[in-house]
């Protein structure tokens, strides 16, 4: 079958499936299978596309599926590997929270017609960024897809806190959509055209005709896109967002979403700007955000007590990890190629893994919001004895994010440490990073302890005694699909490395990479690692699988051998009688003396943690300067107001009547029309 008429197949189906439940907003009952059903149709398409594509090889359509007069913009479709492993991500990751969603939306009383079509649309959006080679209609599929996940984050617009979170996160990533908006226009201007193909040569001519110019659009691009991939600190709409958002969507923005930022970076920094001084400036600034982001965004969650706020912080910092590689890899470009090879190879590779593996975390959240009515980890505890499923589920995917092998958490981590570390004689700096990606690991590992004790271990609260099940079958299955995922991605790490190399390699001519049998030794077992210089690492997942399964055996013979009875008794407090909550160990505890060494104190100001919180100089009355500085009482509060008036309003257009939705899709469509032809 043509490629051409699956992807435009798959689109029309999510339209179609947005349009459809839209129109049956009162039936909670069967409006999540049929958006279920329609996102199915949907995957399978954009599924057997990628897969056609990683064993056919690139499909790239020449020929414009249509045009826009006037723009110089041709709707062209193109699907490399690069695309296909984000396909396939997009898939697997969005499939499994539309199954979650079943069950889980059920406990809103908002209608489900807010949520659904919005959440086929949004996926609309992510599938177009990935299948078009036209910059102007990556920025609409980019801008759909922002516009439809700030939709779903305000989804509980009764919610004051939600509807300032979904605005901070509307108005922080539209300004770095400004700056991609204009770096495209600029390129168009020399190139009159959106065509990726055609704007490559041209940053080669600015490159020795106009450096300060091509500086400043790259400039653009990265914060635009650095803003929506959540970077800290440009990402600072992210730890408001993502709780406010449903558990199922807040997976998807942490699983694929934010991802999309380091997909743009690449398209632009590997795949359009040629390899020279720029790829290492630019590399090694992404190396440094990445790695302040990582420490920052992983230490700042643990200090968390809202356990979706603590995730999305987690995201800030893994999501650190990736650029950290990414960086790199395009700095080593220019010095060496095989080591760039590995460094981009590791960030892909963690993009891939970390989908994964935040969605299941997300899930695991929401299914505690789901039976307890919260997410505050002091109120939860002992859970794992009544939820057994969620509880092995947030397991693995607390030790895979940790870096635990044979997960893909440590595959993904593995080529990242090899990669920054081993480059320490061509770039000390990169050393140095690597070693604090390495430390802070540790944090990682200690802030899922954190996590997975205060929710599942320990003594249940009496607030939580109604909890006597685990989650509905649909939201276990949900659980049940990423952790094989998880466990794949960590095993099949050979067939994943060759599929991730022909993906990098495909921005470049192929002459300029190495081949792949000269810096990885692959096979069924595992593969190892050369930069040239012979063998400097080598893993077999599989191995470790056995290793720790013979372990383990052993463990449990020891253990009943023993024949040790258990007993379970009460706790013995120095002969005093003390209340559960006297002695409960809240999430405050964890790890307290070694928080208190990342404390800033600067003079009489003290603040716990190392995240930036901006508070306004204590100004008299008298001075103006106090009503200039403060941003929220002249911009953000009246612009908050505002949009939460168009939301009212827009809010009233929803009254259940199909007539309506029908009427306002004619005049969207007659605006849309006249806008074309004002342009034409």
């Amino acid at each position: 079958m043509n490629l051409q008429t699956v992807i435009l197949f798959s689109m029309a189906t999510l339209f179609l499936g947005a349009a459809v439940t839209l129109l049956m907003p009162y039936s909670r009952r069967t409006i999540g299978w049929i958006s279920l059903f329609f996102q199915t149709v949907a995957s399978l398409g954009f599924f057997y596309t990628a897969l056609q594509v990683l064993a056919s090889g690139t499909f790239n359509l020449d020929k414009p599926v249509f045009q826009v007069a006037g723009l110089g913009a041709s709707f062209l479709l193109k699907v490399d590997v690069l695309s296909a492993i984000f396909l396939l991500v997009i898939t697997i990751v969005s499939w499994a929270a539309g199954l979650y969603s079943i069950e889980y939306m059920k406990h809103y009383k908002e209608s489900l017609a807010r949520y659904y079509p919005l959440l086929l649309l949004f996926l609309l959006g992510m599938y177009g960024v990935v299948v078009v080679r036209d910059l102007f209609f990556f920025i609409v599929f980019w801008e759909f897809m922002t516009l439809t996940s700030y939709a779903l984050v305000v989804y509980e617009w009764g919610n004051k806190t939600n509807v300032n979170a979904g605005f901070k996160y509307f108005l922080m990533t539209h300004i770095g959509t400004a700056g991609i908006i204009i770096a495209a226009n600029t390129l168009y201007h020399y190139s009159q055209s959106f065509d990726f193909n055609a704007l490559g040569p041209v940053m080669g001519l600015l490159r020795t005709d106009n450096p300060v110019l091509l500086h400043t659009l790259l400039l653009l691009f990265f914060l635009g896109f650095a803003t929506k991939a959540g970077v800290f600190p440009f990402g600072d709409w992210l730890p408001d967002a993502h709780p406010a958002a449903p558990s199922p969507i807040s997976a998807i923005l942490s699983g694929v979403m934010i991802k999309m930022g380091i997909y743009g970076i690449l398209r632009v920094f590997l795949g359009m700007l040629p390899v020279s001084h720029f790829s290492y400036t630019w590399g090694i600034i992404m190396v440094c955000f990445g790695t302040v982001s990582l420490f920052v965004g992983t230490l700042t969650a643990l200090f968390q007590r809202d356990a979706k706020r603590l995730l999305a912080f987690s995201s800030i910092g893994q999501i650190g990890y990736i650029l950290l590689a990414v960086g790199a890899g395009l700095a080593l470009l220019p010095i060496s190629p095989a080591m760039a090879t590995i460094a981009l190879m590791a960030g892909v590779y963690h993009i891939i893994n970390h989908a994964s593996i935040k969605t299941m975390l997300f899930l695991s959240a929401g299914s505690l919001q789901y039976k307890t009515g919260h997410r505050d980890l002091d109120r939860l505890g002992g859970l794992g004895k009544y939820m057994p499923h969620t509880a092995a589920a947030a397991l693995v995917a607390g030790l895979a994010v940790a870096g635990i092998p044979p997960l893909n958490g440590f595959a993904s981590k593995w080529f990242i440490y090899q990669s920054t570390l081993n480059s320490g004689f061509a770039v000390p700096l990169i050393l140095v990073c690597g070693l604090v990606a390495l430390f802070t690991s540790l944090i990682t590992l200690s802030m899922m302890v954190k996590y997975l004790g205060m929710s599942f271990l320990g003594q249940r609260l009496p607030e939580n005694a109604k909890v006597e099940s685990d989650v509905p079958g649909t939201m276990r299955s949900a659980q049940y699909l990423l952790v094989a995922v998880m466990f794949l991605e960590g095993l099949l790490v050979a067939p994943i490395a060759k599929a991730i190399y022909r993906a990098v390699i495909g921005f470049q001519t192929p002459s300029y990479w190495p081949q792949l049998s000269s810096i990885i030794n692959t096979s069924q077992w595992g593969l190892a690692l050369n930069f040239g210089a012979g063998l400097v690492g080598f893993y077999k997942p599989l191995f470790v699988l056995i290793a720790l399964a013979v372990l383990g055996l052993a463990a449990w013979i020891i253990w009943k051998s023993g024949g040790a009875k258990q007993t379970v008794s009460n706790l013995w407090y120095s002969g005093e009688v003390q209340s559960p909550e006297a002695v409960r160990y809240y999430s405050g505890s964890y790890f307290r003396t070694f928080k208190q060494h990342f404390n800033i104190r600067f003079g009489k100001y003290t603040q716990e943690g190392v995240y930036p919180h901006w508070k306004l100089p204590n100004i008299k009355k008298s001075f103006k300067l106090k009503h200039i500085l403060d941003v929220d009482d002249w911009l953000y509060r009246p612009l908050v107001y505002v949009g939460h008036k168009v939301l009212e309003v827009f809010a009233g257009t929803h009254s259940g009547f199909p007539q309506w939705y029908l009427l306002w899709m004619v005049v969207g469509a007659a605006v849309a029309l006249f806008i074309m032809f004002m342009v034409g």
